[in-house]
């Protein structure tokens, strides 16, 4: 079974190298799967048993111009590169994080989405895609989320009103018939659980690799039947 992590930063494992997939490998190592699951990407980090992911630090879904905290690279261009070289059977799909540190164009991020998500659909031949919900953002913390654009309040109701989004997007797809799956990522971690306002904390990242190995192991398990 071929699995691939993408998405921005999260995925990556910014400042705690590998990030989830740290606690998501030594799961399947522990329980017997990893010799029937490979990790599959065009990058390559963290101390895994396979570390290959499609996480790119910084990016959106598509690539946005000058905003207010300057453009960003979209993970939307990656998609010609990231499938000309490996053929997932499932997708592990964490955005939008980035679209709201940017304010670009939050109404109609759903719709970038789906887009994407259909590239990607295109690009793995049919497949399995868990949509992740994104976790809360901590405005206390202006590390990296300025100040002078967001109060506590207003990133609540911005990552609320992206995740509203996410929700009808898998409906939308499951509609046209793909096999898009909504993954709760949001009930995983609380802002005590992150590092620097963003991203998770080590703590966050080991219960975000517990979780995935929940969905991995059933899929696993399902394909035995």
């Amino acid at each position: 079974m071929k699995i691939m992590c993408c998405g921005d930063s999260i995925t990556d494992g910014f400042w705690y190298e590998g990030g989830y997939r740290l606690t998501l490998c030594r799961l399947l190592e522990k329980n017997g799967y990893a010799d029937r699951v490979e990790f599959v990407g065009v990058n390559y980090s963290g101390d895994c048993y396979s570390n290959a992911h499609s996480g790119f630090s910084s990016f959106s879904i598509d690539n946005i111009p000058d905003s207010v905290t300057g453009g960003r690279a979209g993970i939307s261009s990656q998609m010609d590169r990231i499938f000309a070289s490996c053929k997932p059977d499932i997708t592990l799909l964490q955005i939008g994080t980035n679209d709201i540190l940017s304010l670009y164009k939050l109404d109609t991020a759903g719709e970038r989405l789906e887009r994407l998500a259909e590239r990607i659909f295109e690009g793995m031949g049919g497949g399995v895609l868990y949509i992740a919900l994104i976790p809360d953002m901590d405005a206390n913390d202006n590390t990296y989320i300025p100040a002078e654009y967001f109060t506590p309040e207003s990133m609540d109701k911005c990552v609320e009103n992206y995740n509203d989004q996410v929700r009808k997007t898998v409906e939308r797809l499951c509609i046209k018939g793909y096999d898009a799956r909504l993954a709760d990522v949001h009930d995983v971690l609380n802002k005590k659980l992150l590092h620097d306002g963003v991203h998770p904390s080590e703590e966050g990242y080991r219960r975000m690799g517990e979780f995935w190995y929940g969905i991995i192991s059933s899929e696993i398990e399902g394909a035995d039947i």
